[in-house]
């Protein structure tokens, strides 16, 4: 069995889909002629600088934000990938993954506008609120064109809810914060989990507000140290900058610890660790961007380019750009220890130890309570025709969401199971939405331009006026 999982990973991971997501960026780069760079410096000061974040905490809990939207899909990127991810992919890779990884960044942004800016334009209003992402968009723009719309719906809903069952973040920070307090795994994963429990019970009022503080709050203070780090090394920059873009397209040979890659090795790593540490094309994030109190799809699309920008060019880039200024790179270590051992240099073993872990903790915190809102939306989309049903399901889906984190850690510390099933079927169930996201988003790619022209006719630049709706249909 385990054979047979290995064989199935390595087709739907492989380069088929590292081709499908980088394509994807690309093609919706070109025909929208670059438009995640032409107009960087516009979205950013519309999200950050103007009315784009509209307001910060709405009084009427049914309404959110388009900042506190893009607050919780930011927090579901930012993960234990940001820190042990780009750790390891520059431990398999070298340094020149890093820069794979920026530059899978900049066409991802697009493929994130694009699959915000649908999930806004086809949501409902149910309940008194807004609801929406890629189920909605493929029944209600995917439907149009093919009669077999369900199964994508299905294929789609069906393989994401299988990360709730086996969510493997508990059993990271069990085995994280193991290593530096001796305390058993499964004790360990259970805190964090009545941690999650906390916040998620609160119902998604609870779960927005949180990510809405928390977010910036622990991607500042990593940046923070991270950025004291490269200071005091700042002599070091310009040659770790240069060895990034080098070693990003020759082999590299084998020195201290590191045992060389090669040019394909390096593309590999670099360009999933950053298609994936922003989330870009899996249809996550979208779920809950269809919710915010926008005036216009292109407007919210603006913020999923700030959330790949702010997930992969700046946390990751933090890591990747400590790892190699320090030259940890070539220890020879992987994963979150190669990250402690690089932020070592500026802040000391011990703390850098307890940071690295702290911060760990903090990370997989928001993914686990970001992506109860996802889970929270495929529920809505399922059970939209029977009010009762749905609320049933909502509550319960509340309720036990914590405890589902406790199966991974319960199998690996307790029944001392091989963990490797696991986290094959983890593989598998992200890889199946991916595929089905970006097929529909490819197919719908002419309704996002005529969105796109819509925000840039004669009517609106920016924000300058405001839309009561967008009609694209004519």
């Amino acid at each position: 069995m385990e054979q047979f999982l290995n064989q199935v990973v390595g087709v739907l991971w492989g380069p088929t889909l590292l081709i499908g997501l980088l394509g994807t960026g690309l093609y919706f780069t070109i025909i929208t002629k670059f438009w995640q760079l032409r107009h960087f410096a516009d979205s950013f000061r519309f999200c950050f600088l103007g009315k784009g974040s509209g307001e910060m905490l709405p009084s009427d809990k049914n309404k959110i934000s388009p900042y506190q939207a893009a607050a919780v899909g930011i927090a579901g990127c930012i993960g234990a990938g940001n820190i042990g991810g780009v750790a390891s992919a520059i431990a398999l890779g070298g340094p020149g993954a890093l820069f794979w990884m920026w530059m899978t960044a900049l066409v991802g942004m697009m493929t994130k506008m694009a699959e915000v800016t649908l999930a806004v334009y086809y949501r409902k209003q149910e309940d008194g609120k807004k609801v929406g992402g890629p189920l909605f968009y493929i029944e209600q723009g995917l439907g149009k064109k093919i009669k077999c719309w369900k199964i994508f719906a299905v294929l789609f809903g069906g393989s994401l809810f299988l990360q709730l069952i086996l969510a493997p973040e508990a059993y990271t920070v069990g085995e994280a914060l193991h290593e530096i307090t001796g305390v058993r795994v499964m004790y360990l994963s259970t805190f964090f989990c009545f941690m999650c429990g906390v916040v998620i019970w609160g119902g998604m009022h609870r779960v927005v507000n949180f990510a809405s503080f928390m977010m910036p709050f622990m991607s500042i203070m990593y940046m923070v140290f991270g950025f004291y780090i490269i200071i005091t090394n700042i002599t070091s920059l310009p040659s770790a900058i240069a060895l990034i873009v080098e070693s990003a397209f020759q082999p590299v040979a084998a020195v201290g610890g590191f045992a060389g890659a090669s040019f394909m090795l390096i593309a590999r790593t670099g360009i999933s660790r950053g298609l994936f540490s922003n989330e870009a094309g899996w249809g996550t994030s979208p779920m809950v961007h269809a919710t915010a109190e926008q005036n216009h799809p292109v407007e919210q699309g603006m913020w999923g380019i700030m959330e790949v920008f702010m997930s992969t060019m700046l946390v990751c880039s933090t890591t990747g750009l400590v790892i190699v200024i320090t030259g940890e790179w070539s220890s020879g270590l992987s994963g979150s220890t190669l990250t402690i051992n690089a932020f070592a240099h500026g802040l000391g073993k011990t703390f850098a130890g307890y940071f690295i872990a702290f911060s760990l903790f903090l990370f997989s915190w928001t993914t686990v309570t970001g992506w109860f809102s996802y889970f929270h939306s495929i529920l809505e989309y399922a059970f939209k025709n029977n009010a009762r049903v749905r609320k049933t399901a909502l509550r319960m889906l509340r309720i036990s969401t914590p405890f589902f984190g406790l199966i991974m850690a319960y199998m690996v510390d307790v029944m001392h199971t091989d963990v490797s099933y696991a986290w094959l079927i983890v593989d598998i169930s992200s890889s199946v939405p991916t595929y089905v996201n970006l097929v529909v988003i490819l197919l719908l790619s002419k309704k996002f331009i005529s969105i796109l022209k819509d925000y840039e006719g004669p009517r609106k630049l920016w924000g300058l006026e405001e839309y009561s709706k967008v009609d694209v249909d004519k």
